[in-house]
């Protein structure tokens, strides 16, 4: 072969060469260039999600219709505290601490959560839980007390005296006088045994 073949011959591979390379490094480079977008595309994405969850607010917290409610009422004139429960009524639900307070001035509130609740309230009356248990008749007779210690009969249990023990008939003969009708029931439960 002559040269001038040679030297054409050359020029044709050295040109398909040229064109394969420049094929293949325009194809990676647009398959890096579309890789890269992808991959900015999810850092954006991530950014995105990192920005939300940054700018997301932290939740009030607010009375729900499960919020459990719990009263205590001190009472000045007789020094005792009653504490209940009760179930939230509908207009303290989706109520904030401080629009609690608002709407519930004379309370002051000592917890407030989700949960629970706990408003208390000092009060200048007589609770009205007091109670006197005395024989009479031959029966236990439960009286309520008033703030002048006057007596309203409540109850005529049918628990007879003659059958109690002697030291209770002592007790009774002068008089129980119990605070709270939980004591009063557990009074009563006592002589009935």
């Amino acid at each position: 072969m002559n040269k001038q073949a040679i030297f054409i011959l050359g020029l044709i591979v050295l040109f398909f060469g040229a064109a394969y390379v420049t094929t293949k490094v325009g194809v990676e480079n647009e398959n890096n260039v579309i890789a890269d977008n992808i991959v900015l595309n999810e850092e954006k994405t991530n950014i995105t999600i990192e920005e939300n969850v940054i700018s997301t607010s932290a939740e009030e917290v607010k009375i729900t219709p499960n919020t459990l409610l719990i009263l205590k009422k001190k009472y000045g004139e007789c020094n005792h505290t009653i504490i209940d429960s009760a179930e939230i009524p509908e207009e303290m639900v989706n109520l904030t601490e401080e629009e609690l307070k608002d709407n519930y001035s004379g309370w002051e509130v000592e917890k407030f959560t989700k949960e629970e609740v706990i408003l208390s309230k000092k009060l200048n009356s007589f609770c009205g839980e007091h109670y006197l248990l005395i024989e009479e008749e031959g029966k236990v007779l439960i009286y309520k007390l008033d703030e002048r210690g006057n007596k309203e009969l409540k109850e005529t249990t049918e628990i007879a005296f003659e059958y109690l023990p002697e030291t209770d008939k002592i007790i009774l003969e002068n008089g129980i006088y119990v605070y709270g009708i939980e004591e009063l029931n557990k009074i009563k439960e006592d002589f009935e045994s």
